[in-house]
């Protein structure tokens, strides 16, 4: 399955590189910088993720569809969101989608196991 991590990002300088180096062991990765006034495009980009970059800031919402949009236009099968502070378990949340368990998978940092929605639930 193809795969991409979507990351959006505000002025994420000292963390989105190794979020990325993380991310990229388990699909492409997308940050969208949300119009970050620091260094967050460019640490993505070296880091090697592709970067789309918003002018001004419109918020997560925006940037999460900013990188639904570019999932669909790309042909990707799934995609996983994680905030740009590296918090996420990504096997854990990829795990019942690849093994086609689910559909969906929400994390939260709050709970030891993700919220599992399978087709048809």
């Amino acid at each position: 399955m193809k795969t991409l991590i979507v990351i959006p990002a505000y002025n994420e300088e000292l963390t989105i590189g190794s979020v990325v180096a993380l991310a990229k062991k388990y699909g492409d990765v997308l940050v969208v910088d949300d119009g970050s006034k620091d260094r967050t495009s460019e640490i993505a980009q070296n880091a090697g993720a592709i970067v789309i970059r918003h002018d001004v800031n419109k918020g997560k919402g925006a940037a999460l569809k900013t990188g639904f949009g570019y999932a669909l236009a790309n042909g990707y099968d799934v995609v996983v969101t994680l905030d740009a502070d590296g918090q996420h378990n990504i096997p854990l949340l990829l795990k019942p989608i690849l093994k086609g368990e689910a559909d969906l998978v929400i994390g939260s940092r709050y709970l030891n196991v993700p919220l599992i929605i399978a087709e048809g639930a």
